[in-house]
């Protein structure tokens, strides 16, 4: 299944695994259950996600009929005028474990980019890097809530600006610093992305997830141990699971010749 707008579209997996009628059964299982949808790559921008928002209603009609969704964005987001208002009317929330852990406890899903400002700043015009072997912490909120991962590749992200690598060590450590992110790009006009390129945003399967609790702070290290190693295997499958999908993917959107990395 897919909805196009423009130069965008989305495309469900032919399995059926998130058609209308099988989402609408896991939402109404519980007053909880949701999905975490984990998008790679970031990109320069991430734009798409905006661009993605719309197209979500009726690429899954079912998740916009119970409680929706809340995609997570950076607490520096929310500091910048306008941008916040941006943010906010897009839907869109912190970017805090506090906040994230609220939102699965009402039955909202979550669109969630790991990779965050570090994939950001690395990303690489016409190159597919993503930063993920040590992001734990979105399994980990998958798990402690028993919450379905979708893994989601972003095919054409990588294609819509050209990007630079100069100053990146000092780039790099104001973003370890500040969390503060200057990615270097340029499109066909300033900051406009380039024309006529496709993006492809490819959903695989759910994921299923069992619960654990998250221990507590003053939990005994056996406890925490056994939720850092069940976090540790979603996440050995998620990443088998994202890397199946691009490669089962890439020749269907033009990508063919693509490699992904993941660091």
């Amino acid at each position: 299944m897919k909805q196009r707008h423009h130069n965008l579209r989305l495309v469900r997996p032919k399995s059926g695994s998130l058609d209308p009628d099988r989402m609408s059964e896991h939402l109404s299982s519980s007053k909880n259950a949701a999905y975490v949808f984990a998008c790679h790559p970031h990109g320069v921008a991430a734009q798409w996600r905006t661009w993605m928002e719309g197209l979500m209603y009726t690429t899954f009609p079912a998740l916009a009929q119970t409680r929706g969704w809340r995609t997570l964005a950076a607490s520096v987001l929310f500091w910048m005028p306008l941008v916040r208002e941006i943010v906010l009317w897009t839907g869109c929330v912190d970017a805090s474990r506090k906040t994230a852990q609220l939102q699965l406890q009402q039955g909202r899903s979550l669109v969630i980019l790991p990779g965050g400002e570090a994939e950001q700043l690395r990303t690489k015009f016409g190159e597919e890097h993503i930063h993920l072997k040590n992001r734990m912490g979105f399994v980990a909120l998958a798990v402690e809530s028993g919450t379905p991962l979708v893994p989601v590749y972003v095919f054409g992200c990588s294609d819509l600006y050209y990007t630079f690598d100069h100053f990146f060590g000092f780039r790099e450590a104001l973003r370890k610093a500040l969390r503060i992110c200057l990615p270097l790009f340029v499109g066909d006009f300033g900051l406009a992305p380039r024309r006529g390129v496709e993006v492809t945003i490819v959903f695989g399967d759910p994921i299923p997830v069992n619960m654990v609790k998250r221990p507590r702070h003053d939990a005994a290290e056996k406890e925490k141990e056994h939720f850092r190693d069940v976090v540790k295997k979603v996440h050995g499958v998620y990443m088998e699971r994202l890397a199946k999908l691009f490669d089962d993917a890439k020749d269907c959107v033009g990508f063919g010749e693509r490699k992904l990395v993941v660091e």
